[in-house]
């Protein structure tokens, strides 16, 4: 929505401002997740309560924003990378999960950058999943 008191001109140099905007932030993006490095981290960053510490609900983003992880049950770790940039870094690639307990899981993103991982078999419990990183197997994207 435009105001009223603009001149034709000055509205088509506004809309292309804001694609030519939006065009650079994508490109920064991009080269950003290509000169990252090799591991990706996530920590939540939340107190103990009165109970043992729960996974949000919302999830946790990676430090670096490119993934986000969320529970998609008690027993399933789902990772999704986020952005252009998220999916041209982590789709069709093979990655370690290291969690801070010792545990590692491997798996590999598919073609739209979702990732699930079995936390069962592996014995792992909310509380491991405090922080972790993702690791890259092979030649890193």
């Amino acid at each position: 929505m435009t105001p009223s008191n603009l001149t034709p001109d000055a509205v088509r140099f506004l809309r292309t401002l804001r694609v030519a905007t939006a065009t650079t932030l994508a490109a920064a993006d991009l080269a950003r997740a290509q000169h990252a490095g090799t591991a990706t981290t996530f920590l939540a960053l939340a107190a103990k309560g009165r109970d043992d510490w729960r996974f949000p609900a919302e999830g946790l983003t990676s430090a670096d924003g490119l993934v986000r992880a969320t529970l998609a049950d008690e027993r399933t770790l789902a990772l999704q990378a986020l952005g252009a940039a998220g999916l041209t870094r982590y789709a069709g690639t093979s990655v370690v999960v290291k969690l801070a307990s010792g545990v590692e899981l491997a798996g590999r993103f598919d073609r739209d950058g979702a990732l699930a991982l079995s936390l069962a078999e592996a014995g792992v419990t909310e509380l491991d999943l405090a922080g972790f990183d993702i690791a890259f197997v092979g030649d890193v994207p």
